[in-house]
């Protein structure tokens, strides 16, 4: 728990909720000597980052107004050969072989 509530107010105030929720864990790191000071602040920073990263895309999905959500590995990719599956990120061809750039082999 953070002992400072002078800090966790400052934090809500400055709309921080991605490094109040990790802090905790993030000051176990550093007192246990895993991160410096630089690093405890880049790790906080990221915490953040991500947190309003997550929340955008959740958000951009709800306004999307989708009926039901899909994820790209739940896709039937048999169901059109004509696709270009090696175009889609994280999906190969189905030879098992990459392309190199410019489209060719």
């Amino acid at each position: 728990m953070i002992a400072d509530n002078g800090l966790r107010e400052s934090l809500r105030t400055l709309k921080l909720s991605g490094m109040l929720e990790t802090l905790d864990a993030r000051l176990a790191q550093a007192r246990g000597g895993e991160l410096g000071h630089l690093e405890f602040l880049q790790v906080l920073c990221g915490d953040e980052i991500a947190r309003r990263d997550q929340a955008a895309f959740a958000r951009r999905l709800r306004r999307a107004r989708f009926d039901e959500q899909v994820a790209v590995e739940g896709f039937d990719f048999g169901a059109n050969p004509k696709l270009p599956a090696a175009q889609i990120p994280g999906r190969r061809a189905r030879s098992g072989r990459r392309r190199r750039p410019g489209g060719r082999g």
